[in-house]
């Protein structure tokens, strides 16, 4: 039996790298996501995807309306699966333009004193979460239907409009 230990003449190496990304808008990225519905709770703004709740003109109330939303109640848990304003399934919709299937799922950095959103499949009503995530969506498949449920226990009510950054995430599943 033989045994070789090399004796290298440095400890460590350090060595310096660039990484180019190119970002593209939703609609043409690798993982698309489009608004559904019309844009009362969705719309692409500057081409990225925005979510307005209660909606930024929830019209089919009337004016002087005691039930005419202002927002969310507290202690509460939302769905929103369409737009305000139309009968089209889901708030956004999910298509792989990747090269690769994927897993998608949600999540937010930060929820302590802010509304906890996570994105649903509105088709099986299952959260998509890191631990629960979408089953593989293919490669140009057909997309992803999902809406946002929100809670608000625990969350202050406060004049000003929550801004809640809500992160898409895909992972490559290895399955081509």
């Amino acid at each position: 039996m033989s045994l070789a230990l090399g004796t290298g003449a440095f400890t460590s190496v350090s060595a310096e790298r660039s990484v180019t990304i190119d970002t593209a808008d939703d609609a043409y990225a690798f993982l698309r996501l489009n608004e559904r519905g019309g844009g009362e709770r969705s719309e692409i703004d500057g081409g990225t995807l925005v979510f307005n709740i209660p909606g930024d003109d929830e019209s089919g109330y009337p004016s002087e309306n005691p039930t005419d939303p202002e927002g969310l109640g507290t202690d509460s848990v939302y769905r929103f699966g369409e737009d305000a304003a139309h009968d089209e399934a889901g708030l956004f919709a999910i298509r792989n333009q990747g090269t690769q299937p994927v897993n998608v799922y949600s999540t937010q950095e930060t929820t302590e004193g802010v509304p906890s959103v996570t994105m649903y499949n509105v088709d099986t009503g299952n959260l998509l979460t890191e631990s629960s995530p979408s089953s593989q969506l293919g490669v140009g498949s057909a997309p992803l239907v999902c809406g946002l449920e929100i809670d608000t226990h625990g969350v202050p009510i406060r004049d000003e409009e929550y801004d809640v950054d809500l992160t898409i995430n895909a992972v490559a599943t290895g399955d081509d």
